[in-house]
């Protein structure tokens, strides 16, 4: 399991910049789903811009049942780090559910492992592309990487791609789960998309 945020309001840093892009794109009452909300700067900055936000933790949403007691619609979801650990497997699995979740054309803002991050390749192999680091913070905790290749032909299926972009988030990325050893050149992809309006995940 990935370490849970800390409530400690020094750890909690300005939303993350996919938050923005999404606050930016959708009016305010839109109901929005924050998936592993983490320390909450993201849930408090789409709140503060007049969302209607849902915010599932970081542990529930790394469970079996990461949507369990969610309910409705969304108009789009935001997750910065929701689908970075774990397997292949596990992480279409929560994609898959989170998408499920979305309004016909609801818009879809991720993060996901790049294999640009010096961390791919390091620490133990658990496949080809999932590895957990053997000491620090996220000691044993799965992550797996992407190429552009391997990320389009894992979203496609499930969502319309508008933007893939690398991103290094070395001061981006929450400081509450890399407090003894901070990100050097972590990389992480940046999407944006949507729920088609019928077929791919259905």
């Amino acid at each position: 399991m990935p370490p849970t945020s800390p409530q400690d309001e020094r750890s909690i840093r300005a939303p993350h910049p996919l938050a923005l892009r999404l606050i930016e794109r959708l009016h305010a009452g839109s109901r929005v789903l924050d998936f592993a909300s983490g320390s909450g700067r993201n849930t408090a900055a789409l709140a503060r811009a007049g969302l209607d936000v849902v915010a599932v933790d970081d542990a529930t949403a790394q469970s079996a049942e990461p949507l369990r007691g969610v309910s409705g619609r969304f108009a789009g979801t935001l997750s910065t780090h929701g689908f970075l650990h774990g397997s292949e497997i596990q992480i279409a699995q929560r994609v898959r559910a989170v998408v499920e979740q979305l309004d016909p054309r609801g818009v879809f803002y991720a993060t996901f492992g790049s294999s640009s991050d010096d961390r791919f390749g390091r620490g133990t192999a658990l496949d080809r592309n999932t590895y957990a680091p053997t000491d620090g913070d996220e000691a044993g905790v799965p992550h797996t990487f992407f190429t552009t290749h391997t990320l389009r032909a894992f979203l496609e299926p499930l969502v319309v791609i508008e933007l893939l972009s690398e991103s290094v988030v070395d001061e981006i990325a929450g400081r509450w789960a890399h407090e003894r050893a901070p990100l050097e050149h972590a990389v992480h992809w940046f999407v944006t998309g949507y729920r088609p309006m019928r077929g791919r995940s259905e």
